[in-house]
């Protein structure tokens, strides 16, 4: 049984999703296979440099950048109290995504999409790291245990590229417009479901 998982690293509710496939994962007595599809949210976001996320979304709203951390309040408690997660928003960077989807997509011929998803999540929404920056891409990929000089190269050509413009097209296509969004046995799961709902059309 494959599951797909469409999301996008910069979305808070993409990394709750990928933590319930998790709890899907682990409850399932049929094993279940990951694959990670791209689906950008601001695929014309800057590659060069990126700003703070709060500075971003108190420009979008406009509010302050103080204003706009106390309004992440709520998605803080929820990521922490439901999926033990820890959201930094006073430290996370807003990057372009593209490159860690296309590494994900490298990453999955060894088997570590699934560690190497989770890893990007974490760099972004907890360790505050700039995805944008080589350095930091290479750093998560070292911590993964891949071949660094093996992914720098992936980074400088266009490697999987044409994929994760394919990820979002099909999404679209299928009617798909949000994330976190799954399929599984061809049904397509909306948003963060109960446990009890994938096992139900796992089981179909």
């Amino acid at each position: 049984m494959k599951i797909q998982l469409y999301a996008d690293f910069t979305c808070p509710f993409s990394y709750m999703g990928k933590r319930r496939l998790d709890e899907v994962m682990a409850a399932s007595d049929e094993p279940i296979e990951f694959e990670l599809k791209a689906f950008q949210l601001t695929p014309d976001a800057p590659r060069d440099k990126a700003v703070r996320t709060v500075d971003l979304l108190a420009k979008k709203f406009g509010k302050t950048p103080e204003e706009t951390l106390e309004t992440t309040k709520r998605l803080r408690d929820q990521a922490a109290q439901a999926f033990n997660l820890e959201y930094n928003y006073d430290t996370m960077i807003a990057p372009n995504t593209e490159n860690a989807h296309r590494l994900t997509k490298w990453s999955a011929q060894f088997g570590k999409a699934h560690d190497l998803t989770e890893r990007f999540f974490a760099a972004i929404f907890t360790r505050g790291l700039n995805l944008n920056e080589e350095s930091d891409i290479l750093q998560v990929i070292e911590e993964a245990g891949l071949d660094v000089e093996a992914a720098k190269q992936v980074l400088h050509s266009d490697a999987y590229r044409e994929e994760v413009a394919a990820d979002r097209q099909q999404a679209l296509q299928q009617g798909i417009r949000s994330v976190p969004t799954y399929i599984a046995n061809d049904k397509i799961i909306p948003g963060i479901q109960p446990v009890e709902t994938f096992l139900s059309v796992i089981h179909a």
